[in-house]
């Protein structure tokens, strides 16, 4: 199927460079995108309906949490570091 979707010409831009850089033809990219993104929905658990995104978002959260050293919590470290 055929189909035309308005972008941003700066995005368009982008997403042409990265493209090219990669080998990949535009169309390619957006289906493969496209794909990836009905898949999830498919995918998401009944017990936690949050994406799968969101979930590694939060596995990549408690890893940073349990590699610091410091007491308090993150955000007081964030502090203390900017000091």
């Amino acid at each position: 199927m055929k189909t035309s979707i308005d972008l941003p010409d700066d995005l368009y831009r982008r997403i042409k460079s990265k493209s090219a850089l990669e080998g990949r033809a535009v169309r390619e990219v957006a289906t493969a995108l496209f794909t990836a993104w009905v898949d999830e929905r498919a995918h998401v658990s009944e017990a936690k309906p949050q994406a799968k995104w969101l979930r590694s978002w939060g596995a990549l959260g408690e890893a940073v949490s349990g590699a610091t050293t410091q007491d308090g919590s993150l955000v007081e470290q964030l502090h203390h570091d900017r000091r």
